[in-house]
């Protein structure tokens, strides 16, 4: 009797797991974004890639911000899928860094920005922009 509770207890533990989230791929967020209304030095468009293996999500993020004559672009970075469904990202430059926090709904990208200047000459400034598909 002891025996078979102890199966039972068992299946149960190490059925638990499979109960867990399942994550699809490739993720809401990915795909390419913009921002036509972007002033200088905002974030004109996004590039989100997403992919699974083994239960696990990999993600790669690039940003653009409005420059003249042509965007500026910071390269491939690699990104965490968080809890809540948002996706994070850290662009770190040479004089100021960006953290990003990405989260689709719908064809809209709710796209919150900290700009952090890396000496800490000046206080972090948050931005949040709507992101449509392109």
């Amino acid at each position: 009797m002891r025996v078979a509770l102890l199966a039972i207890l068992y299946l149960f533990l190490t059925a638990a797991p499979a109960t867990a989230q399942r994550i699809y791929c490739p993720l809401p967020e990915d795909g390419v974004w913009e921002n036509p209304d972007a002033a200088p030095k905002e974030i004109s468009r996004i590039e989100i890639e997403s992919r699974c293996e083994n239960e696990r999500v990999f993600t790669r993020v690039r940003a653009f911000t409005s420059c003249i004559p042509r965007d500026c672009k910071w390269g491939w970075t690699s990104a965490e899928l968080r809890s809540d469904g948002a996706v994070q990202v850290i662009l770190i430059g040479f004089l100021s860094s960006k953290q990003m926090t990405l989260k689709a709904f719908g064809d809209l990208l709710d796209t919150r920005v900290i700009n952090i200047t890396n000496d800490l000459s000046q206080p972090n400034v948050e931005k949040i922009y709507n992101l449509q598909r392109k």
